[in-house]
């Protein structure tokens, strides 16, 4: 008869251990969750949020269909999805809520450079919304931040600028 553990946990602690052990083998969660820096399309802690401007970061969280901007070329493949022009030549956006289920506008934006890859994300945008499917991405960008001032009080606005449509992951 084997010795019983004098605080009675058995073999069930090393089962348990062994599991949760291999369930992290699965591989890790990359990118902070937008939760963690934005609360309806604001920061969440400005101050912190500013010390981070400049910084590369991976953020994960959800295209919000009603923000998507863009050339003509975005527009024939976005059709009715598409918002208006992008924020200057060159490039196209769409802003980014913390969950699938945000409301339209509770979102920051992620200014894009037009290359390589965009109009295949395009077409997956323009895909997930004719099916009324969310969009989960991964983006890697640049962290920006503006003042956006309200009647109450001065919030700090997001944006995240990614060096490429590359480094935007659909569906990751």
């Amino acid at each position: 008869m084997g010795r019983r553990d004098p605080r009675g946990r058995g073999p069930a602690v090393v089962v348990l251990a062994v599991a949760f052990g291999l369930a992290g083998c699965e591989g890790a969660v990359r990118g902070q969750a937008a939760t963690q820096i934005s609360r309806d399309g604001f920061a969440r802690d400005p101050h912190g949020i500013r010390a981070m401007v400049g910084r590369t970061v991976e953020v994960r969280g959800f295209v919000d269909h009603g923000n998507l901007y863009g050339d003509a070329g975005a527009r024939a493949i976005l059709g009715d999805s598409w918002s208006g022009e992008g924020p200057a030549p060159g490039t196209w956006r769409f802003d980014l809520k913390s969950r699938a289920d945000d409301p339209v506008g509770h979102s920051f934006q992620v200014q894009v450079p037009n290359g390589p890859g965009r109009n295949a994300l395009l077409r997956q945008l323009a895909a997930d919304v004719k099916a009324h499917r969310p969009t989960p991405v991964l983006v890697r960008g640049r962290l920006l931040t503006f003042d956006a001032p309200t009647n109450v009080r001065r919030l700090t606005g997001i944006i995240l600028v990614p060096e490429s449509p590359r480094d935007i992951e659909c569906h990751p």
